[in-house]
């Protein structure tokens, strides 16, 4: 919670938002939602909590391994969700994978799929100069 609070000192953004620039890892965007969802009122069910979870972690993830890294994280709740947008340097679009389009060893194409099934919208804005930001609401 104190890290949540840091945020929202650091960028001076509305107390139902937290945001960062500087993710380097899906443990640490995890643990920046789970002390932000510590203080959403009323607090999120723990299966509501772990779909944010699990959608956190999957888009860090994904700017991560395709685009070049995070470049921005922002975290709100309103209107019984809450909204996880992660910037990244690449304005390359994440596609599906059937099961069909893996060779053998290779891994990943899950997440963007997990990801549309959990979120109840799923945006992406696109800036050719900076690559994309990609919001998901997820119902509370």
């Amino acid at each position: 919670m104190e890290q949540a609070a840091a945020l929202r000192d650091e960028e001076s953004v509305a107390a139902d938002t937290a945001r960062t620039r500087y993710l380097r890892s899906s443990f640490q965007a995890r643990r920046l939602t789970r002390d932000f969802l510590a203080t959403v009122s009323p607090p999120p069910s723990s299966e509501a909590a772990e779909t944010v979870l699990l959608v956190v972690s999957e888009l860090v993830t994904n700017a991560l391994r395709h685009g070049k890294g995070v470049r921005d994280f922002r975290l709100s709740a309103g209107h019984g969700a809450v909204t996880v947008e992660v910037g990244d340097s690449s304005s390359a679009l994440p596609r599906d994978r059937s099961p069909q389009d893996f060779a053998e060893g290779e891994g990943g194409g899950f997440g963007w799929p997990i990801v549309c099934h959990l979120a109840r919208d799923v945006t992406i804005r696109l800036d050719p100069a900076s690559g994309k930001i990609i919001c998901a609401d997820i119902p509370l």
